[in-house]
């Protein structure tokens, strides 16, 4: 039995009692008042001994009732919230009440109506007990402290009920996770070990973005002409010896391999050799005809020498020591003749694909170049005004039409050569019934002026494509947007909306450095839905969705799921280890008492300081006890238009995604704050950087218009980003729009630019919405 203090500790307070609750309970059976004997049926047992676990104590108040107290954080006594326990040896429809007496926070979610998780070892799927059930109010009995009381009538004798306060996420869960991500061998997934905690548990920081080596790659196999060279035997000579193959071949030679294989006849040969030299050294003499298993037969003791005996079993121990030895290393050896092999082949099949890389690049830089040329007619569409003006030039001034034409269609088809576009100009030239677009471009003008009644940005693109290019220029290409169906594997690039065009071509100009998004969770262990949220967001980001690979091509994600990985073992609520909220010590974290802290700050101030790296977002997952819904935390700046663009993501978040409250986010610098990971790297990063804390709720989400509450499950909690990133008005029609949405923030900052101090609102027109 657990040792329990007499004195009950005080519910509620910040303090609590540390000699009445100092771990957590481990098979711990509550026995009835005067009750002297074995425990029997009904008789339950409490246990909290497991990762993750929190139950303190239990107190049998009667036969039906107990009272059970959450264990403190460890060296913190302020913070009990989290609690997570088993009950086993219960009768078939025990009926019993729990009651939890010592919850540090007043406010709490089960006044809207939250349950405890609940499931058996024969319904190992959580979830939530009946609203009905549980009851949250002041208690006469605890001080008038808020206590959250739940029934529960136990069905089946020989499950094991586990009860808890949210879904839980264990770290050997997150870690078994991530070795199945790792097991996939993608090339666009790394995990590294960013540090260890105080307990030397492992800081994992994931970082998910296009291979940049790829280039490398094809340029070491395909431009120097690397040799690749095949594998043989041949350096294993006839008579069984081999070569030398040098320190590093030596060192491989020592690996252990299966045993049990048949040795070569070679091998026998060279085996015979070395026991003849042992033989002659032990003063043992041989006939030639005599095998050396022929000679190891075992001998009578009564008819041979005891001396001579001895001195056989020598010889034969070192035969069969350097028998296995060699069967080992021959094995060996073959064993990493097939691997190389192997490698070889798949070398071989990596050049070819990136040959086949290499077109598409080419393929892909010729679209761009179109592409922007067909930006300028677009540009001197919008900048000629309602009224387009038509020019009448002499003839002889102007390029023949038909030279231009034939000029025209061989740079389109061709990626070696690409003049730079003329300049835009002020009005367009028409002459002999030919309209000049600019950039040596001229079209008929009864078809341009067919074009100019064309409603929408896009269909016009479409039209004036085909109508300068032609569909034979365009075929295979999907230039205007609709993929062919006689090349599947075409890659969409139609051109770019004119309306962010200069944005994205600064992002889409060569050499420009990937963004970095920065994820961190689980800070606070207690915070479980962090943990779901992470992994709905890295499954997203690993997928082979359009938008997801869109996001993996332009966008680098480093995501550390979880900071606290001590608090999350031991079951905490808050707290490390050692009693410190780490989301109050960003300011000056110890590399002893906060390590993994101090390596993902040191991180950010290293990316902060490199000239190549933009720190684009900063997102720190958390779970919020008292509100529901998703929502966000922002800061506040005295630049008026610096306030108002970070405003624009969490307000995209809310149009896209029904559980997110863009009326509950808000935007603060209280000092109480002053020590968490927005407010301090909100003041260290320039104004090009973004910092959020995002919050979902341990509970539930109202969707907007009506009342109901919608609780979360653990797909739901994985689905809070996913689902705002594949909302129809954030999903385009091509790739490279979705290109476009990738660079949002450098949009919402060119708009927000032009319209600093209007309304939020007015910030993303309609149309750039989709």
């Amino acid at each position: 039995m657990a040792e329990r203090s007499q004195t009950a500790p005080e519910a509620g307070n910040d303090t609590g009692n540390e000699d009445a609750i100092g771990g957590n309970v481990s098979k711990y059976i509550a026995l009835p008042n005067g009750y002297s004997g074995q425990p029997k049926k009904g008789h339950l047992t409490f246990d909290a001994c497991f990762e993750s676990g929190n139950l303190g104590r239990v107190d049998q108040v009667s036969e039906f009732e107990y009272d059970l107290f959450i264990r403190p954080d460890t060296c913190n006594p302020r913070f009990r919230v989290w609690f997570n326990f088993t009950v086993e040896n219960v009768k078939e429809s025990q009926r019993v009440i729990f009651n939890i007496v010592n919850f540090s926070k007043t406010k709490s979610l089960y006044r809207d109506g939250m349950a405890p998780m609940v499931k058996s070892t024969s319904r190992p799927k959580w979830q939530r007990l009946p609203p009905k059930n549980v009851y949250y109010y002041r208690c006469p009995d605890h001080r008038k402290n808020y206590v959250m009381s739940f029934a529960f009538c136990f069905d089946r004798e020989d499950d094991i009920y586990q009860f808890a306060y949210c879904y839980p996420y264990t770290y050997t869960r997150f870690q078994h996770y991530l070795d199945s991500l790792q097991k996939r061998n993608m090339d666009y997934f790394f995990r590294e070990q960013l540090g260890q905690s105080v307990q030397q548990r492992q800081l994992d920081l994931l970082t998910i973005t296009s291979p940049e080596d790829k280039s490398d790659l094809e340029n070491s196999v395909m431009q120097k002409k690397i040799k690749i060279p095949k594998l043989s035997l041949s350096h294993v000579e006839d008579d069984g010896e081999a070569k030398d193959y040098g320190e590093e071949d030596l060192q491989l030679r020592h690996i252990k391999r299966p045993e049990g294989r048949k040795p070569s006849e070679a091998a026998h040969k060279s085996i015979e050799a070395v026991v003849a030299r042992l033989e002659r050294q032990n003063g043992l003499s041989l006939g030639h005809s005599t095998c050396p298993e022929e000679v190891f037969v075992e001998a009578s003791p009564g008819t041979e020498d005891m001396d001579s005996l001895e001195d056989a079993v020598v010889p034969r121990a070192l035969y069969e020591e350097l028998l296995r030895n060699y069967q080992q290393q021959q094995e060996e050896m073959r064993h990493l003749q097939q691997e190389l092999e192997r490698t070889r082949r798949q070398l071989v099949q990596q050049a070819k694909k990136l040959k086949e890389y290499g077109a598409l690049v080419s393929e892909m830089k010729e679209l761009r170049d179109l592409n922007r040329r067909l930006q300028d007619v677009l540009l001197l569409r919008l900048g000629s005004g309602p009224a387009i003006d038509l020019e009448k030039v002499k003839s002889e001034c102007l390029e023949p039409e038909p030279e231009l034409r034939s000029t025209f269609s061989e740079e389109a088809n061709t990626s070696s050569y690409y003049p730079a576009p003329a300049p835009v100009m002020d009005k367009y030239i028409l002459d002999n019934g030919k309209v000049h677009l600019g950039s040596g471009i001229w079209v008929d003008e009864e078809k341009w002026h067919q074009l100019q009644v064309t409603q929408g940005d896009s269909k016009y693109t479409k039209n004036l494509a085909v109508m300068i290019w032609g569909t034979d220029v365009l075929k295979n290409r999907s230039v205007t947007g609709v993929a062919t169906k006689k090349k599947k594997d075409a890659i969409p690039k139609p051109p770019l909306s004119p309306h962010k065009l200069s944005i994205v071509r600064e992002n889409l100009r060569e050499g420009t450095e990937k963004k970095v998004i920065f994820i961190t969770g689980r800070v606070h262990p207690g915070e479980t839905p962090s943990s779901f949220v992470c992994q709905g967001i890295i499954d997203f980001l690993v997928s082979q969705h359009p938008i997801a690979r869109v996001l993996r091509e332009h966008l680098v994600f480093k995501i550390a799921p979880m900071l606290n990985p001590d608090g999350v073992y031991l079951g905490n609520y808050r707290c490390s280890l050692m009693g410190f909220d780490l989301n109050r010590h960003w300011l000056d974290p110890s590399p002893w008492a906060h390590p993994t802290l101090h390596g993902v700050k040191q991180l950010i101030i290293k990316m902060y300081n490199d000239p190549k790296t933009s720190l684009e977002f900063y997102i720190d997952i958390h779970a919020h006890s008292t509100m529901m819904n998703g929502f966000m935390y922002g800061n506040i700046f005295e630049d008026e238009e610096r306030f108002q663009r970070q405003s624009i993501f969490p307000k995209l978040l809310c149009q896209n995604a029904e559980d997110f409250s863009y009326t509950s986010t808000s935007f603060n610098r209280d000092a109480v704050k002053a020590g968490t990971g927005r407010r301090f790297l909100g003041g260290l990063l320039d104004h090009t950087s973004y910092c959020y804390t995002l919050e979902v709720s341990f509970y539930s989400y109202i969707i907007g218009g009506t009342t109901a509450a919608v609780p979360y499950t653990e797909e739901a909690f994985k689905a809070l980003v996913r689902l705002a990133l594949l909302h129809p008005s954030l999903t385009f029609h091509s790739t490279l729009q979705l290109e476009k949405r990738c660079f949002l923030t450098h949009t919402c900052r060119y708009e927000a630019g032009e319209k600093c101090g209007k309304n939020i609102s007015r910030l993303l027109p309609p149309e750039s919405l989709g």
